[in-house]
């Protein structure tokens, strides 16, 4: 079961959160039929939503990270929201020249130029969304940036996604920030353990926020939240109606004229929706009626 634990330490005012999303990354990468490359690249990114999501207040709301790179996977596209949903997709699923090692450097499908967005919303609008140019590419700096500057956090990040067998193992992630209030002297000592790759060697192994925290020296942590993680879609049928019944008039009885039935496949978790020409011709009828009350 996929989890997210967030827990401080009061005496050195530092707090921890750990995310792991291996059983959701799985079950996304095989919805893609994605390769080992794209599979570890989707699973660091649905570690950084789920890291990020752990600041969102209402439970309507969620956060975005979209990933632009040059690389031949293109970037991202993933979301984790306050009830633990998460979803995601990559813009290249198979990469033949890379997917033939489970441990093909992801810098080689990011390329040398990258972007992040990370979009803060609800259900009915953009609370806020900020962009980091990252060249090249990497979720763990371009997180760490984002929690330094835009939330005023020292923070530092790491992030562990490995294949075995061509099929994504595991998909873990940690990030520590320091509180307003607490010491430089405090922070700096557990910063080394990341920057000496103390952290990414734990990560890789099947560790916990408590077997960590103790690593980092946080006896005292108190957990202050679980959060249960899941691989799961908000698409639906009524949804899909809905963007039909946007297109144009003319568009909607081409569709019936064809007899064609719409099939809409989702590019989050890849459902494929169809959709009949009885609801297309009601559309149709609703849509005409509607410009016929306007005139």
């Amino acid at each position: 079961m996929d989890q997210l634990f967030y827990g401080y330490s009061k005496e050195k005012m530092i707090s921890l959160t750990f995310a792991d999303v291996t059983e959701s990354a799985k079950i996304l990468e095989k919805k893609h039929l994605s390769g080992p490359t794209a599979g570890r690249f989707l699973g660091e990114a649905l570690v950084s939503a789920a890291l990020l999501s752990v600041n969102l207040g209402n439970e309507d709301e969620r956060i975005s990270l979209q990933v632009q790179v040059n690389g031949p996977i293109g970037g991202c596209l993933v979301d984790a929201s306050k009830n633990g949903n998460l979803r995601g997709y990559t813009m290249i699923k198979i990469l033949n020249d890379l997917d033939h090692s489970d441990s093909t450097p992801l810098q080689q499908a990011l390329g040398d130029t990258g972007a992040l967005t990370f979009i803060h919303s609800s259900r009915t609008s953009v609370i806020s969304q900020h962009q980091i140019s990252c060249n090249p590419m990497n979720l763990r700096h371009g997180l760490a940036r984002y929690f330094n500057d835009y939330q005023q956090k020292p923070t530092a990040i790491e992030i562990s996604a490995t294949s075995r067998d061509h099929y994504l193992h595991r998909a873990v992630g940690i990030c520590m920030s320091r509180f307003p209030e607490g010491q430089s002297e405090n922070f700096i000592p557990l910063l080394e353990r990341f920057n000496d790759k103390t952290i990414e060697k734990a990560l890789a192994q099947a560790v916990d926020i408590d077997i960590l925290s103790n690593m980092l020296g946080l006896t005292d942590m108190v957990i202050l939240e679980r959060r249960v993680l899941a691989a799961k879609c908000s698409c639906s049928h009524e949804k899909v109606l809905y963007s039909i019944s946007c297109l144009p008039i003319e568009e909607l009885e081409e569709i019936l004229e064809q007899k064609e039935i719409p099939e809409v496949t989702c590019h989050f978790c890849s459902s494929s929706y169809h959709v009949g020409t009885a609801e297309v011709a009601r559309l149709l009828r609703e849509k005409k009626e509607q410009q016929n009350k306007a005139k």
